[in-house]
């Protein structure tokens, strides 16, 4: 009974006895940008998008340019805590045109935001060189032109609030009505400057499409001349440490000339995860997208032969291809890299 009675005392200690919870909830926002900060770097490219829209023989104002898009997380202290370095490079008839940004995450006006924001370079790059003095006041940011993102099913979708984003371009005020979308595969925007008093749009492609650049992997390949195959002692010249990024990257060389090949060759790499946008099979069959590496040729009359290519399924983290003049092998995992097993 004493035990009993004893117990009974207890009680209101125990119940008088503050509470400590396991953690303190933020808001979605401030989740989202953590979640925003890791997803957000990375190589982009809309080269299939570029290709099938040449394929589909769209009308040339309704045709992407082919663009990539680096975005690399950098330690620029005067931006804050998740800053990225953003370069997109255009191909044109005159050449690549090159634009330098950074861009910052942060907390959005609502809990349920990130809101992302741009400072521009207008001419020149920004160095890496420069990053740890480098403040907002030395690039542009034009009030009104953030972007704003909540998470819709498996991406971020961020907007600007309409008709907010105002500036004088080219000689004439305009506004922007520009959107972005980040998912684990693509990024997705849109690009469009408005005259402020017709309302005329003047940028973008006619139809008003976005952009689709695809997430790229980077492949570490080699290339062998001749392809030596099935433990054979033969010699042969190879060419390393060569990177190719799985959305159209590709990388040229020229061949070291030797007492069985004195002609110097200019050879040509290139890797692609095709991604179908038509259908090309017989009975409306459904086209499965490939990891495509090809071996091209520069000829002296400046024409490009196209030897052959090897494909395979696109996640495939290996791929290689051996013409026996020429061996071929890429790999996600350099192979200095590789792990032993069984």
């Amino acid at each position: 009974r004493l035990g009993w009675l004893r117990s009974l005392a207890a009680l209101p200690l125990l119940a008088t006895s503050p509470l400590h919870a396991q953690g303190q909830d933020s808001t979605p926002g401030e989740r989202n940008l953590l979640v925003m900060a890791e997803l957000l770097p990375g190589e982009y490219d809309n080269v299939n998008q570029a290709y099938f829209d040449g394929r589909r023989k769209l009308d040339a104002p309704d045709r992407h340019p082919r663009l990539h898009t680096s975005i690399t997380r950098i330690d620029a202290p005067a931006f804050g805590a998740h800053a990225f370095l953003w370069v997109n490079t255009t191909t044109t008839p005159e050449g690549p045109q090159r634009s330098w940004r950074i861009a910052t995450l942060e907390p959005g006006p609502t809990a349920e935001e990130v809101t992302m924001k741009h400072f521009l370079r207008m001419d020149g790059e920004i160095t890496a060189a420069e990053l740890a003095t480098l403040t907002p006041a030395q690039l542009r940011r034009t009030e009104g032109c953030d972007y704003h993102f909540k998470r819709r099913a498996d991406h971020y979708r961020g907007l600007q609030r309409p008709r907010a984003c105002e500036f004088d371009w080219e000689g004439q005020r305009v506004y922007t009505d520009n959107e972005i979308q980040l998912s684990k595969t693509s990024l997705w925007f849109v690009d469009h400057k408005f005259v402020k008093r017709s309302g005329k749009r003047i940028s973008g492609v006619a139809s008003g499409e976005p952009f689709w650049l695809e997430r790229a992997r980077v492949f570490h390949c080699y290339a062998d001349i001749p392809g030596v195959g099935g433990g054979r002692d033969i010699p042969f010249q190879r060419y390393d440490d060569i990177r190719l990024h799985d959305k159209g990257g590709s990388y040229w060389f020229k061949t070291r000339p030797t007492p069985n090949e004195p002609e110097v060759r200019e050879i040509g790499l290139q890797l692609q995860a095709v991604t179908w946008h038509v259908l090309n099979e017989k009975n409306s069959n459904f086209n499965r997208n490939s990891l495509v590496l090809y071996a091209l040729e520069k000829l002296p009359d400046g024409s490009i032969k196209e030897h052959g290519y090897a494909f395979t399924d696109p996640a495939a983290d290996r791929i290689g291809n051996n013409m026996k003049w020429m061996l071929v092998n890429c790999a996600l995992v350099p192979r200095d890299q590789a792990r032993p097993e069984m």
